[in-house]
């Protein structure tokens, strides 16, 4: 694609209104990268889609067949800028004369938006991104597509244990069928989709699972059931129990007096466990054993749920990549899971918000379990403000310090022969003036007034603009 057709290209879905923003794109150096951002000094095969390859390093690759790693950016969410307390700076920022139109504020917030990208680097629109005001009529940003086949997020507060669907049951199979029909097959030949991802940081293990006196939300939280617990007191007829008595059997060689001394019971065979429903609705945390033998049904949940939904999506997209959820790299979530998912995904998609120094043993570790790329699909640091007391995230006590882990961050994780993407969190303050946001707070890449944090802009325009120097010469 000529630099006239990019140009048209971005101008077609601003409404004929962005080429400002499309100008702003082109000035970006691309005479050394293609139209999706990838970096034309590094080829592979085009395929019209991307995908990943491995040389001397992990790579994504462009539709053009272009080397790609991708610097993403989350929280694009339009009731972050129509707050009453900021309404009329941002109607004078983006040139409208009423916030509340939407044929006004679409589209100038989305040419906001690209110019933006444009100026800081960005290459992706991550996860947490409104798409239907970003690809529409149609993207031409790459951006990653959820499909949400379980909904138990980490973040919600109130997930009922019906979430926790049967995942070995035909019913499953089928909403996995009739969502990946709604979603995929209508995406199957858009060449700036980069992959699907599934859940925000999905609920697996017993720690994820706890009670805790304080979330995001700032309620405590009760604990939830879990696909364990949850499965294994079904009734005989239920596919999730028989995939639960079928593994204690391999665990305990069908020996049932065995399972029996580890769980206190007296079950005469492995078809009364199968027909007893609601044998054993908590966990026993004291229990090793116990634990032991959820976590490798934990597995087994997992990898039947995988391996539906790819099979699902797949069927009406054969074309794009797979990156399952994003995993819960500040709990024991990833490492717990990590060997069924690497089987099934075509990058680890994680979150984990920490420092480098944190992030480093487990990418090390990582990289030993799954020869796979890895992006941190969703982190970043942050720091107070009057009306952020208490933002998510790693605490900076200045703005330089956030700026310094930020730098750190991005040219250390960039170095790593197996990682390709960093999705920052977020594109703006996410203050306590919004009713939602009155617990935990997001800093954002500008103010609530769009105003940017000067040093950070220019600290991430600078990494951007060597983050495939970084990557090819570490």
């Amino acid at each position: 694609m000529n630099r006239r057709h990019f140009t048209q290209k971005i101008s077609a879905t601003l409404g004929g209104a962005g080429l400002l923003g499309a100008n702003s794109l082109l000035s970006k150096g691309l005479k050394s990268q293609d139209p999706y951002g990838g970096w034309t000094g590094k080829q592979f095969e085009a395929t019209g889609y991307f995908r990943v390859e491995k040389d001397d390093r992990w790579w994504m690759v462009t539709p053009e067949g272009n080397a790609f790693l991708s610097f993403g950016i989350n929280h694009f969410v339009p009731d972050l800028f129509r707050q009453p307390f900021s309404q009329a700076a941002w109607q004078k920022r983006l040139g409208i004369e009423d916030l509340a139109d939407d044929k006004q504020f679409y589209p100038a917030i989305k040419e906001w938006l690209f110019q933006t990208c444009a100026n800081y680097g960005f290459n992706t629109l991550g996860v947490h991104t409104s798409l239907r005001v970003t690809n529409t009529p149609r993207a031409v940003f790459p951006y990653l597509q959820p499909i949400k086949f379980v909904e138990i997020p980490h973040w919600k507060g109130d997930i009922p244990d019906e979430n926790f669907l049967d995942v070995f049951s035909d019913e499953f199979a089928a909403r996995c069928d009739r969502l990946a029909k709604e979603t995929a097959a209508p995406l199957r030949d858009d060449s700036n989709l980069i992959g699907y991802s599934m859940t925000d940081c999905p609920l697996f293990t017993e720690e994820d699972l706890r009670e805790r006196p304080d979330v995001i939300g700032g309620a405590r939280r009760e604990s939830r059931i879990g696909w364990p617990r949850r499965l294994r007191n079904f009734g005989a007829d239920a596919a999730g129990k028989q995939a639960y008595v079928k593994t204690m059997q391999e665990i305990y060689y069908s020996k049932i007096a065995s399972f029996n001394k580890t769980y206190g019971t007296r079950f005469d065979s492995f078809d009364a466990l199968a027909s007893a429903a609601d044998w054993r609705p908590d966990t026993d945390l004291s229990n090793a054993n116990e634990t032991r033998d959820n976590i490798i049904f934990l597995q087994a949940c997992v990898d039947a749920y995988y391996r539906i939904a790819k099979e699902a999506i797949h069927r009406y997209d054969p074309n794009h990549l797979f990156f399952g959820d994003k995993l819960n790299a500040n709990t024991d979530s990833l490492d717990t899971v990590l060997p069924v998912t690497a089987k099934h995904t075509d990058v680890l998609l994680y979150q984990m918000y920490a420092r480098y120094e944190v992030q480093e043993p487990g990418l090390d570790r990582w990289k030993r379990l799954a020869d796979l790329p890895v992006i941190n699909g969703d982190s970043a640091f942050t720091m107070v403000t009057d009306t952020m007391p208490r933002p998510y995230g790693p605490v900076a006590d200045t703005l330089d310090q956030r700026v310094e882990w930020t730098e750190e961050f991005f040219r250390k994780a960039f170095a790593r022969p197996e990682f390709v993407g960093w999705h920052y969190c977020g594109l703006v303050d996410a203050t306590n003036l919004i009713p939602r946001k009155k617990e935990r707070q997001h800093s954002g890449l500008v103010d609530s007034f769009g105003e940017p944090y000067a040093a950070l802009e220019k600290t991430l325009k600078a990494c951007a603009e060597e983050m495939y120097k970084i990557g090819v010469t570490g």
